[in-house]
């Protein structure tokens, strides 16, 4: 049993992007602003992925009841394609990060989900120096 945890979010389960209406809103969680420290890339496919860094990186904080929990970051691994622990099959990693909450500057310990193929992401994927991809998208759709 995962323990209950915040979770980081930084692309499509920001609020707003569908994602969050399929994976996170139906469990109720509370939205708070946030940022950690990473670097954050426009993937090909559509979506975004974070690698380690010390640059800011803009998103949310999802706050589940110890209630839905369970069920919550379950779809949450399916959603990122994470199988567990060193799984071969994942797509991308959950670890704990320290992430500050925008509204008070507290900081609080977060799972996230960071793209395990570094190689591929800066590749093919478009660094976004700002580390905002809800802006980046807004730019890219306003385009």
């Amino acid at each position: 049993m995962s323990k209950t945890m915040p979770v980081f979010v930084y692309g499509t389960l920001l609020e707003g992007f569908m994602n969050h209406a399929l994976y996170a809103k139906p469990y109720d969680c509370e939205v708070q602003p946030a940022k950690i420290k990473g670097e954050v890339y426009h993937l090909p496919q559509g979506y975004p992925g974070l690698l380690a860094g010390n640059d800011d990186v803009i998103g949310e904080i999802l706050l589940f009841s110890p209630e839905v929990f369970e069920k919550a970051i379950s779809a949450l691994d399916e959603l990122e394609t994470y199988f567990g622990p060193e799984d071969s099959r994942n797509e991308y990693e959950r670890i704990e990060i320290s992430a500050v909450l925008v509204q008070t500057g507290e900081e609080v310990i977060a799972y996230v989900y960071r793209y395990l193929d570094a190689e591929y992401v800066k590749q093919w994927g478009t660094r976004i120096q700002d580390g905002d991809w809800r802006r980046y998208m807004l730019d890219v759709l306003a385009e």
